[in-house]
């Protein structure tokens, strides 16, 4: 009988345990297929981000803006508890992480993953928030001096996921189990006042990125659209913009109101008797702020001790006086120690008509040569005439920065 007992005992106590298992398994898949991306700023209640001693960046006094409190944060509000990640800069994320065995990591992004990135001096990290069906990404992000939240956007293929050029890639962190691929639920659009949050864009001559561009619409402006109709993995408005009618992706803006009841959808695809449409004079909410981009720099924070705040921050070069450049002529490099190759000298095409915004060498092409002659502006290595200068304001935010050079590269890449 004794044995009898043991051996109900022991049976009764594996039932037990593969019921844990089995619920806790369950539990698991559970908030994996629950999993809610974040597309905008965290409210300054949220006790991840703000006001606690939760996210041991902001408790150690470097708190958002900054991309290492922000992917701390967010990645203890998917867990639900304290993740294992490094106190350090975003440099070392991955390699922490790789090196103490935490949480599996790889080269495939995963919705809820961590994207980490590393440079001389300092990194980033990101998270992944939504993968669609065609590997279109969105990653939120953080930056050290700059944009409290932003979004980014690259495809799952993508060397460089959203990151910058002079920025190496590392791989992503993967902090719970999720599909590869997972299908975001899609907002719904529909003809109304939209506002461009996430500018400029792209207004081509139809619906899908395969058609011409007939202009650009920077962020901020206010669009009336008429029509809507969805292409290649995005949902495009019709509408008019600095007296040009064409196709917006409404992916890339936010729905404010109905169309006013005089107007009417044009009765062909062509209209003439729309009004252009002002640029909007409100301020852009914060998530959609495009402020210059600071690299942000190493800054350990140890467990023991608590961290001081820096007392310096990396910023733009300031904006050097410029000198008479021909327009015609490609831009000479100013510096002695960094002799210019003919490789690198921009090349003028006289033989097209400068396109004016972006097209900086005036050669009749928006392209990575335009992208190069902005970067060497900000470091204070090439100058530029007034009228130069003014088409490097590639988003119309009335000033030069990194972003102007994202803004070409997504236009290059299309991925707008």
């Amino acid at each position: 009988m004794k044995h009898l007992a043991l051996r109900r005992v022991s049976a009764a106590a594996v039932t037990v345990v593969l019921l844990i298992t089995t619920v806790f398994s369950l539990s698991i898949f559970a908030k994996a297929a629950t999993f809610t991306p974040r597309l905008t700023a965290p409210a300054y209640s949220n006790k991840y981000f703000y006001n606690s001693d939760y996210n041991v960046f902001q408790k150690y006094g470097y708190g958002l803006p900054n991309c290492t409190a922000y992917a701390y944060g967010r990645a203890y509000e998917i867990l639900g508890k304290e993740p294992k990640l490094s106190w350090n800069g975003a440099g070392q994320w991955y390699d922490y992480n790789r090196n103490n065995g935490y949480y599996k990591y790889g080269s495939t992004p995963k919705v809820g993953a961590i994207a980490c990135w590393c440079y001389s001096g300092g990194g980033h990290v990101a998270v992944v928030e939504q993968i669609d069906s065609n590997g279109n990404m969105t990653l939120s992000n953080s930056e050290w001096g700059g944009r409290t939240f932003y979004l980014t956007y690259a495809h799952k293929n993508d060397y460089n996921p959203g990151g910058n050029s002079w920025w190496t890639f590392q791989g992503y962190i993967y902090l719970i189990d999720s599909a590869d691929i997972v299908e975001p639920t899609k907002a719904e659009y529909k003809t109304g006042v939209y506002n461009v949050t996430d500018g400029p864009v792209n207004m081509r001559s139809g619906a899908g990125t395969g058609n011409s561009s007939v202009g650009l619409v920077p962020n901020g402006a206010k669009l009336s659209v008429t029509k809507v109709q969805a292409s290649g993995g995005y949902t495009w408005g019709y509408t008019t913009y600095n007296k040009k009618n064409g196709w917006v992706a409404l992916d890339f803006c936010t729905y404010v109101s109905a169309l006013p009841a005089e107007t009417t959808a044009p009765a062909t695809v062509q209209p003439t008797t729309a009004k252009p449409t002002e640029q909007s004079t409100t301020a852009a909410p914060e998530t959609t702020q495009e402020p210059r981009i600071t690299p942000e720099p190493e800054e350990p924070v140890t467990r023991a001790t608590q961290a001081t705040q820096p007392t310096t921050k990396a910023t733009q070069p300031a904006t050097v006086a410029p000198t008479t450049v021909p327009v015609t002529q490609a831009p000479t490099v100013a510096p002695k120690t960094e002799p210019a190759t003919e490789a690198t000298q921009p090349v003028t095409k006289p033989a097209k008509k400068g396109l004016g915004t972006g097209d900086i060498n005036s050669d009749g092409e928006i392209n990575v040569v335009d992208a190069t002659i902005i970067q060497k502006v900000l470091t204070g290595s090439l100058n530029l005439n007034s009228q130069q200068k003014s088409w490097c304001d590639f988003n119309f935010d009335g000033s030069v920065t990194i972003d102007d050079v994202t803004g070409i590269q997504k236009y290059i890449s299309k991925t707008y």
